[in-house]
């Protein structure tokens, strides 16, 4: 082992000099005096001095853009670019590098069907060719890890390179969508969309409420429910946060006991309550709570972030500079938006009564109850609380708390859906199931899915960020004020895939195999020629991004063929993937050293923590620290183990050897050079400890731990 890394350790380190010189590609002899790093040719990175408002580095970007958007634009441009510099360039025999469409065929006004269609008119207008195709190799790395979150196994790998048929990629996108895999991924995504962790700065779930919304979220992605159909079952979701059954009431401590502690035979289920619980806001009147759901509602259900500043004031006077929606929109809009939620009760009727709960005959004290009873409140029914902390109706005129004072000319805010002018209320329905029928019939729902879905595929949304969607910027043939632009890249492809999402029942697995099996989508990460940061948005090829933690781990078990289990928590014991986590944060649980060493490998790869902050796709030293020393990554390495892929490989021929681990870490085959050089190395030493170092280096190189 090299031990902790240290600036002068490549000298005396041969795994870290093996690393090196694959990486480059060139003779270890030459590593020292080769600079890695990308620099733009120039006229890739313009000045953009003199912006005042966004700061120098959105001088060229449009109204409403933000620096920070630009910086990302430059960031995964500088990626994609230092990253394909350290991996072989091929192509598939018979693939021609592709053309630009020709002007004339936007003649017809800018209408488009279908994904490519609209990519490539849309390119052809700004006069920017698209690359060529990735190779199959490439292909089938990069769609296994957006569609199941793992990469390709090395059976997988040769079978699909050896198959012929010309539909194969469309057969693949079809196999991967069945896989149980393919559940897992997606529900750490929602998970991530939906913000379902433990404990945030308002309110702690406790764990058993969020594997209960985990669950639910997996159980959805596991019987491909439409989407509609989850948005609305979370709005009005009601019952036991945790999904389990208990008592009205607990006729003893050894009752309690029975019920509250057997996870066996009182197991937690799934349910979507915890989505409702994440909205509790403290401090304030329960009119924050409502207004938080109702930001949450907004920002994830239809793109529309601003919300969160309309609840607080009027947009006039304050957003101008980001969005003409926002700027009309009144803060009575986002009252009647939040009104839905009146109904939910206070935060003290979500807890079991403190005066029924047992006395643990222990301590003396009564018994903790970690979860929460969320049930509206009878039609017409008020709680009051001396403070005048009223739920049941939104009061309109409230003091302190965590948004300004509430001022309206009317004591009870009606509900009123803000982005349609349809009547709303109906007596006969509760208020929670209806805001969750006009929103899932708002064309904007559709809108935001295939946006927020698009850009886990792409790296940016069609609209750019995917929850700052800007209604009045939307439609061509409706066009914003002077000095704005029309806000999607694709006007109308984002209309394309949102109607048809809708019109697919919601169904998305039609939107995932739509995108995957696009020629947009398999456009290979190369570019010939210059590329600007700015034409990222027109999607003529196809962006790098890293690895996401779960996956950087299930990779590991997935190239080495050696699997351990996770707990996740009291109720989630048994977990095969990292992928299959209910959380960002304090998972796997235990303070064993193995248990510390995922924890310390996932928080290198920056998952975020679903609150404040979001995944990071960005490197650190941290995470070539972790790939190199930390103690999982090691283990993988274990050859004295004949299930796994060391243990097999060493019983191959040298070349054999190579390119066993070279498709079971890297997903492709080794060029020649890559294996003469391998070969030479193997045959300079000890074979076993040289292969080891082998398979440890082709875990540090860049085309590992990024999806290309």
């Amino acid at each position: 082992m090299c031990g902790r890394f240290r600036p002068s350790v490549l000298g005396r380190c041969p795994r870290l000099l093996l690393a090196a010189a694959l990486t480059a590609g060139i003779g270890v002899a030459e590593v020292a005096g080769e600079d890695l790093d990308w620099q733009a040719p120039d006229g890739s990175f313009p000045d953009h001095g003199g912006c005042t408002y966004f700061g120098p580095e959105a001088g060229l970007a449009p109204v409403g853009t933000a620096a920070s958007d630009f910086a990302a634009m430059k960031l995964r441009t500088r990626n994609t670019q230092s990253v394909l510099a350290m991996i072989p360039q091929r192509r598939n025999g018979g693939i021609i590098p592709r053309s630009a469409a020709t002007a004339e065929t936007i003649a017809d006004g800018g209408a488009c069907a279908g994904i490519d269609d609209c990519i490539q008119k849309t390119a052809a207008a700004a006069g920017l060719p698209l690359t060529y195709l990735t190779t199959d190799a490439e292909f089938l790395r990069r769609v296994r890890l957006d569609l199941t979150g793992r990469i390709p196994t090395k059976d997988e790998v040769v079978e699909f390179l050896a198959d012929t048929s010309p539909t194969k990629r469309e057969q693949l996108v079809d196999r991967l969508l069945q896989t149980p895999e393919w559940a897992d991924r997606w529900t750490m995504f929602f998970g991530d969309l939906f913000r379902n962790t433990r404990l945030t700065a308002q309110v702690n779930r406790y764990q058993w409420t969020r594997d209960s919304f985990h669950l639910y979220l997996l159980e959805s992605m596991q019987q491909n429910k439409p989407y509609d159909q989850m948005a609305r079952e979370m709005l009005a979701a009601e019952g036991v946060s945790d999904g389990r059954n208990y008592p009205f009431r607990y006729t003893s401590f050894e009752h309690w006991q029975q019920t509250y502690n057997n996870l066996n035979a009182n197991p937690v289920q799934p349910s979507p309550v915890g989505y409702v619980v994440g909205g509790r806001t403290i401090g304030g009147p329960i009119q924050d709570t409502y207004d938080t759901l109702a930001f949450f509602t907004a920002r994830d259900f239809l793109g529309i972030s601003v919300m969160d500043c309309v609840l607080c004031h009027d947009g006039a006077g304050h957003l101008e500079p980001l969005t003409v929606w926002g700027a009309a929109a009144k803060r009575a809009e986002g009252w009647g938006l939040a009104a839905f939620f009146s109904d939910v009760p206070r935060f003290q009727a979500w807890r079991y009564p403190g005066n029924q709960r047992p006395v643990n005959p222990n301590n003396g004290r009564r018994v903790n109850t970690n979860y929460y009873m969320v049930n509206d409140l009878a039609q017409g029914h008020q709680q009051r609380a001396r403070n005048g902390d009223t739920a049941g109706e939104y009061l309109g005129q409230t003091f302190g708390g965590n948004r300004p004072d509430r001022y309206s000319p009317e004591e009870f805010v009606t509900p009123s859906y803000p982005f349609e002018s349809r009547a709303v209320v109906d007596p006969s329905m509760r208020l929670r199931e209806q805001v969750g029928l006009h929103l899932t019939s708002d064309p904007q729902f559709s809108r935001a899915a295939v946006n927020y879905i698009w850009r886990e595929f792409f790296s940016r949304g069609i609209v750019e960020p995917p929850d700052q969607f800007d209604l009045a910027r939307l439609d061509p043939a409706a066009p914003p004020p002077t000095g704005w632009d029309i806000q999607p890249s694709h006007p109308r492809l984002l209309e394309w895939l949102a109607t048809g999402f809708a019109d697919n029942g919601f169904d998305l697995k039609w939107l995932m195999r739509e995108i995957t099996t696009s020629e947009a989508y398999q456009l290979s990460s190369r570019y010939e020629g210059v590329f600007n940061p700015l034409d990222e948005k027109y999607f003529i090829r196809h962006q790098v991004k890293r690895l996401t933690a779960e996956q950087v781990v299930d990779a590991l078990m997935v190239a080495s063929n050696q699997f351990t289990m996770f707990r996740a928590s009291n109720s989630m014991r048994n977990v095969e993937f990292a992928m299959q986590l209910p959380d960002v944060s304090e998972v796997p649980q235990g303070n064993s050293a193995f248990a510390r060493n995922i924890r310390s490998i996932l928080q290198a790869f920056t998952p975020g923590d679903r609150e404040e902050t979001k995944r990071s796709g960005e490197g650190s030293p941290l995470q070539a620290l972790s790939l190199m020393n930390n103690r999982f990554v090691l283990s993988r390495l274990n050859r004295n183990n004949q299930a796994s892929t060391l243990g097999q490989s060493l019983e191959l021929a040298d070349d054999a050897l190579v390119a066993s681990l070279y498709l079971s870490v890297l997903s492709r085959p080794p060029t020649e050079e890559e294996t003469a050089f391998a070969v030479q190395y193997l045959q300079g030493g000890d074979r076993a400890d040289r292969a080891t170092n082998l398979m440890w280096a082709l875990f540090n190189k860049t085309d590992f731990y990024f999806n290309y």
